[in-house]
């Protein structure tokens, strides 16, 4: 044993002190007993150590670490007996909870669990050392190393705007807007030195999240016209917003990452949201009369382009017409004419005959001949009638 000093002189025999004070002894044990005492003064035969002296000798020790070693040894007589007794007893209670410390609690303060939803952080005198994964590990006892436990996986939801002073924003054209949106977010685990930057740089995540999140939201709104806010550009917004609040939090190494910015409602203000439903009302009505002018056009349109196209071809085969006609016409003169300068006498008289045809088919004029004879006896007027009626 280290203790165990066989090498002579008179220095102390073990740790907790000299045994008896014949410095010839040169062989004591651990316990600073002679090893001849009790044994015929044999020198190697050690004995085991007085349980009542290994008390008071650990007592002696701790009170003088404590300074009270010379009240203690001031104490006589039977007196200063049933003290060390009684003092002894607490003395062996201190010594076994310190030693049960040492053995049992301390070590097992080197193991810890993370759940599946965290992610440990190791301090090491309250100074960054490491990140661990969900598992049991182990660490140097407390107060050397300590872990603290984040939930990394954990999606929260921040909802802005449930009060007239988060909602009432400014836009772009000078109007208040009424403004109801939510941000969901959670640890950034992208980033290696995400979880470090949520524990360490920021101090209340989840209020950094809302401060970020109006002001992303206010300065997005101010860069946009009402009407587009409470439209068509509410997907904008949102997406515009997302990635200004993203940006924010990098810059403040937050390690935070922003998963979806929500618009739940963009309106007016409540005064004023009447006449803007009036408005939007007149802006419907006109994009209805708009559409209904389209509507007409489009089929009133094609219906004149049709009339025209069949006026022009009316024309034209009018023209045709009229000037096939003309043509015959000519041509029939220029026949007549040929056969005329053929045969002028046979043709003037064919063309009287002709002429007399149509002109007296169509009355009822007779004409009866000096020569006739019985022809007054005939009822002329009624064959008349019937020529009349049959040239109708």
């Amino acid at each position: 044993m280290p203790w165990n000093d066989n090498s002579g002189g008179g220095g102390s025999g073990g740790p907790w002190g000299s045994g008896s004070g014949g410095g010839g002894n040169r062989n004591n044990n651990p316990w600073g007993r002679p090893g001849g005492q009790g044994n015929g003064g044999g020198g190697n035969n050690q004995q085991p150590p007085d349980l009542d002296e290994l008390v008071e000798r650990m007592q002696a020790s701790i009170a003088r670490m404590f300074g009270g070693g010379k009240g203690r040894r001031s104490g006589g007589g039977s007196g200063g007996g049933g003290g060390g007794k009684g003092g002894g007893l607490a003395g062996t209670l201190i010594v076994a909870g310190i030693v049960g410390f040492a053995i049992i609690i301390w070590p097992g303060r080197s193991v810890y669990t993370v759940e599946p939803e965290e992610a440990g952080v190791v301090l090491r005198f309250g100074n960054f050392v490491r990140t661990t994964e969900p598992g049991l590990h182990f660490k140097l006892p407390w107060p050397v190393e300590t872990v603290e436990l984040a939930q990394v996986t954990e999606v929260f939801t921040e909802e802005i705007g449930t009060t007239r002073g988060e909602s009432e924003m400014l836009t772009r054209d000078e109007n208040i807007v009424d403004i109801d949106f939510t941000v969901q977010w959670r640890v950034d685990l992208s980033n290696p030195e995400g979880i470090r930057n949520f524990v360490f740089n920021v101090r209340d995540q989840r209020g950094t999240v809302r401060a970020v999140g109006e002001s992303a939201m206010r300065e997005v709104v101010g860069t946009s016209d009402l009407q587009l806010i409470i439209t068509t550009a509410r997907a904008e917004v949102s997406q515009r917003a997302r990635e200004l609040m993203q940006s924010t939090l990098d810059e403040y190494d937050a390690g935070i990452q922003i998963l979806q910015v929500n618009l739940q409602s963009a309106q007016p203000p409540e005064a004023v949201i009447d006449a803007f439903r009036d408005v939007d009302a007149a802006a419907q009505d006109a994009e209805a009369a708009r559409l209904n002018a389209t509507a007409y056009a489009n089929r009133v349109i094609p219906e004149a382009r049709g009339e025209a196209a069949r006026l022009v071809q009316a024309a034209e085969a009018y023209r045709d017409s009229r000037v096939a006609e003309a043509q015959g016409e000519a041509e029939r003169f220029v026949a007549v004419y040929q056969e005329y300068a053929a045969a002028p006498e046979v043709t003037r008289r064919r063309m009287f005959l002709e002429t007399m045809e149509v002109v007296v088919g169509r009355s009822e004029l007779i004409i009866i001949d000096q020569d006739g004879g019985a022809v007054p006896y005939l009822p002329l007027d009624q064959l008349g009638r019937q020529r009349g009626g049959g040239n109708q």
